[in-house]
């Protein structure tokens, strides 16, 4: 089945959107950028836990 590239899908809500849009409506660019925003905080946090983990190991070998 050949593939018709004359449209998108959102990334939000899965419907039909021009090629040239990441997102259908203004609404779902604001739900985009929250998610985005959401995964970034996460994944900072993440990485803190990791690294403050990694801290309290050093100073516990070292102490020892």
């Amino acid at each position: 089945m050949p593939e018709d590239s004359n449209h998108r899908h959102c990334k939000v809500c899965g419907k039909v959107c021009s090629t040239n849009a990441e997102v259908c409506s203004p609404t779902c660019r604001t739900k985009r950028e929250q998610l985005l925003s959401a995964k970034r905080t996460y994944t900072y946090l993440l990485y803190g836990s990791v690294g403050f983990l990694i801290l309290v190991l050093a100073l516990t070998v070292v102490r020892v």
